[in-house]
């Protein structure tokens, strides 16, 4: 059937008969339930950013269009809407939802996709690997949990998908977040002893996002879950070997498909023996109804039918991994592999450690998510096995590794920001960078945690033979952002991007020049005052430039972003000015122009 018979019809029609759907009935799903919920648009779900200033404002304005926060999120984190996601009923929600976001005080995210961050439980202080991070919706939920000292290196290899990491890092003002670009089955090391912590969102058919993207219903074939094993088994095999001892990997997709989920996590057990499937903390998640990982799965044909006995073995794209450990044991001589049974039997008695998401039991899309440790018993050296000697163990040998030349320089090369600049810097903003490094390539000069410098930046790097990358390199990464550009050179001056506002607020130990939420309304209305009006009050300003502004509103203090000449004027964009607006009771620049 052609796509452009699906969009003519009833999609609950002529869903019941799609292969997507004979594997809903394969995994033992109450059919009639599941294909409700999943052929219905999802609800509307966003992140409340958590270290804003004017969190309460934007709770409050939330509720006043119907927004709640989920019943199973702690601390309010996660809210959704009375509505089907893209479908607020008038003019005045759509805009205050995308004003939200747009100004980064909410991240529109799936409810379900937040889970493998909620697993994972990062805490501040940890070095932590999203290892396919764009768009960066669990990329910046990890950068929230590990605030401020902690950091998350967010690894794409799409250029493309790129620019939507280095959009979403900036519009919410984070600063603890490396962007690097690299295939997730050869990601470049970080000095020992390796990640404290490591997401794996693999790419999948997206088999549970049928909600969101109608076109998986005419798309997804078993086969194409299949195609994409050995993909995802590298990926996660990649992070096993970056992952330090006693801390854990989460390996997640948004596929119902056992041979996308429990397969590929029993093959990495295979591949990995110092890893551990153990059971999810679920107090992250009480309030949620969450399925067992499976043990048994039938290996399905094209129409999604199971492939009984031997006939499943005739299919090219049907390997001995894609089969659950039992029947891989019963069928090791006509698979033409050797198994060890003991090992196959440990992992068939913990893949229920794994968790499933499905549609029609929380009102969101399907998931599935699985946690493993990295067992320190199976490593003494308390380092990440990529670092563990292979050629070299004898230490009576007199081996000694070489310190290799810095790595040339390229257009992405990020080096500490020279001192002079830096002071530069502090004297006009009254910054207090203690926790801080700092960052500098070309006309922009970046914050980051302090951690970036002294875990990756300032330490050696052993490669493969053993040889060690010098410190003052990131190589063998290939980072192309490090932090939040936090200032701009424009005509010789360091001038504060606005984007960098939010995260530059508990830096300042200096006092703002004050302007009153009068002024501020004159302003926003265009109103630019000569400074000869302010000369008492901002005669601590010696020279023309940039000025961050305060301005005391009922939900807090503003600081707002102005340029100091012949007049005062604002430096804000059009969405800041409307966030402005609103928290004044001022209509929208779009309003008003009416």
């Amino acid at each position: 059937m052609s796509r452009g018979e699906w969009q003519d019809q009833d999609l609950l029609a002529v869903a019941r008969d799609t292969p997507l759907a004979n594997l809903a009935l394969n995994l033992g799903l109450d059919l009639d339930a599941w294909l409700a919920s999943a052929t219905e648009s999802l609800p509307e779900t966003f992140r409340i950013t958590p270290h804003r200033y004017d969190r309460s404002w934007t709770e409050a304005t939330l509720r006043s269009i119907g927004g709640a926060p989920l019943a199973w999120a702690e601390d309010d984190f996660a809210w959704q809407m009375p509505f089907a996601r893209g479908q607020a009923p008038d003019a005045r929600a759509k805009h205050i939802l995308a004003l939200m976001h747009e100004s980064g005080r909410i991240t529109r995210q799936e409810a379900a996709s937040m889970l493998p961050v909620l697993v994972l439980n990062p805490s501040s202080g940890q070095l932590v690997l999203d290892m396919c991070a764009a768009p960066g919706s669990k990329a910046t939920q990890i950068a929230e949990a590990i605030h401020p000292e902690g950091v998350v290196v967010a690894n794409e290899p799409v250029s493309g998908r790129v620019n939507m990491l280095v959009s979403n890092r900036g519009r919410l003002a984070i600063s603890n977040m490396l962007i690097n670009q690299q295939d997730g089955r050869h990601l470049g090391r970080i000095p020992p002893p390796g990640y404290d912590g490591i997401v794996a969102d693999v790419p999948c058919t997206g088999s549970a996002t049928t909600r969101k993207n109608r076109n998986v219903w005419w798309k997804w074939s078993p086969k194409n879950g299949r195609s994409l094993f050995n993909l995802q088994v590298e990926i996660a095999f990649r992070g096993a070997t970056l992952l330090r001892p006693d801390h854990n990997l989460v390996y997640s997709t948004c596929s119902m498909d056992p041979c996308e989920n429990e397969a590929v996590v029993a093959e990495l057990l295979r591949r990995a023996p110092w890893l551990e499937l153990v059971p999810i903390d679920r107090v992250n998640l009480e309030g949620l109804v969450l399925h067992k990982g499976l043990t048994q799965w039938d290996i399905l044909d094209e129409e999604g039918l199971p492939c009984v006995g031997l006939k499943a073995l005739e299919a090219p794209s049907i390997h001995a991994s894609h089969f659950p450990p039992k029947q891989r044991c019963s069928m090791a001589e006509a698979l033409g592999i050797e198994v060890d049974e003991a090992l196959e039997a440990t992992i068939e008695a913990t893949l229920p450690h794994c968790l499933r998401l499905y549609h029609h039991d929380n009102d969101t899309g399907g998931f599935f998510v699985a946690q493993l440790r990295h067992k320190p018993e199976s490593t003494p050296e308390n380092v990440a096995r990529t670092f563990v000697p292979k050629r070299y163990q004898n230490p009576e040998s007199g081996w000694v590794p070489m310190v290799l030349d810095q790595p040339r320089p390229n257009r992405h090369s990020i080096y500490p920001a020279p001192q002079p600049i830096v002071e530069e810097v502090q004297e006009r903003y009254g910054l207090n960078d203690s926790d801080w490094s700092w960052w500098h390539r070309g006309k922009r000069l970046n914050i980051a945690p302090k951690l970036v410098e002294e875990r990756i930046f300032s330490r050696q790097c052993p490669n493969k033979k053993g040889n060690l990358w010098p410190g003052g390199t990131f190589h063998p990464l290939k980072l192309i952002h490090v932090g939040l550009p936090a200032f701009t050179q424009k005509r010789k001056i360091w001038r504060s991007r606005q984007e960098s506002v939010p995260a530059l607020r508990h830096l300042i130990t200096a006092s703002t020049p004050a302007i009153s939420p009068e002024t501020l309304e004159r302003m926003l209305r265009g109103w630019a005052p000569l400074m000869e009006d302010y000369a008492e009050a901002f005669g601590t300003i010696e020279e023309e430039g940039p000025v961050l502004l305060s301005c005391a509103l009922p939900c807090g203090e503003a600081l707002v972003s102005g340029w100091v000449g012949a007049r005062l004027t604002l430096m804000i964009d059009r969405v800041g000015r409307d966030v402005l607006r609103m928290k004044l009771g001022m209509p929208t620049e779009a309003d008003e122009e009416e």
